[in-house]
């Protein structure tokens, strides 16, 4: 499966949140707006291709865009995988905060991802585990061509998004939701992991689709990879207590590199559009620490 669309350039200004943010070549702080990302960049070229197809078939949610920095090709980078939430039955990749990430991420040296699957409308859940499973598999068979390093990939989302990143930490090819989507000679799972506002198990909301094989919750072990839990204590949505068991959970199951920020008065929009003062800093953090931006590899 080739992909022939031309990457789209964008020299020192990027449409961020509404806002131009301009990366200057003296460096100077720009903001996007209260809500959005606040970035300090050098000039920079960041290259995005839209709607690659990462399988076959006639779905349009098999696709996903692609962004990296402008020297793109001279050397092997991490990637990120970014995926949008939206209840399992919305959203896009073309949400702005997503499309944000993508750039800012690109911005900081990263290979940047972000995926659509199939909501449950389209197919019952769980085959968007199994469609974003389908695309990490994708970039490591097309790890040469992206100058891509396939032992350095992480994945972020967002609430459902959120459960599917764990579900790419977590969940091994055994489990039986890999699907049939090709490249089944690579693995789908991830080497760090960050969730904002994570249903780690199921919840009252969603008591059809009860079984633990299908949540992060299954598969706790101590050899999760890194991990960076970001819940807000009053969210309504997401309980805090369900990613509290979580938490303790994997805690006793011996977890080496476990991250949890409890954050009092954030609601279900933390580390998505609230309280990114905190959270992004340590999202970048989590990411640099984890993934080695720049090229250095152990």
């Amino acid at each position: 499966m080739k992909n022939t669309i031309k990457p789209i350039c964008f020299s020192s200004a990027v449409l961020i949140s509404g806002f131009l943010a301009i990366a200057s070549s003296c460096g100077g702080e720009q903001t996007t707006g209260k809500e959005g990302l606040a970035m300090k960049e050098e000039q920079k070229v960041v290259k995005v291709i839209h709607d690659i197809p990462y399988r076959d078939g006639e779905s349009e949610s098999w696709r996903l865009d692609l962004a990296a920095p402008e020297n793109f090709g001279e050397e092997i980078r991490p990637a990120i995988v970014i995926i949008h939430g939206g209840g399992w039955r919305a959203g896009s990749k073309q949400n702005m905060v997503y499309r944000n990430l993508l750039i800012h991420y690109a911005f900081q040296g990263y290979v940047t991802l972000s995926v659509e699957y199939r909501f449950d409308q389209e197919a019952a859940f769980p085959a968007c585990v199994e469609d974003v499973k389908c695309a990490v598999r994708w970039l490591r068979a097309h790890a040469g061509q992206y100058s891509v390093d396939p032992d350095r990939i992480g994945a972020y989302g967002h609430s459902a998004g959120a459960h599917l990143a764990l579900m790419l930490a977590m969940c091994p090819p055994s489990a039986g939701l890999e699907g049939d989507g090709g490249w089944d000679e690579y693995s789908s799972m991830v080497n760090a992991v960050a969730g904002g506002s994570t249903p780690t198990q199921i919840g009252a909301r969603h008591s059809d689709w009860g079984k633990p094989e299908w949540w992060p919750i299954g598969y706790i072990s101590e050899d999760v990879p890194p991990m960076l839990l970001i819940h807000g204590v009053d969210d309504p949505i997401v309980k805090v207590e369900l990613v509290d068991d979580f938490v303790e959970k994997l805690k006793a199951a011996g977890a080496r590199d476990l991250t949890y920020i409890r954050e009092e008065g954030a609601h279900h929009g933390i580390a998505y559009d609230q309280k990114l003062d905190i959270t992004q800093p340590a999202m970048d953090a989590f990411f640099a620490r984890t993934l080695r931006p720049g090229g250095e590899q152990e």
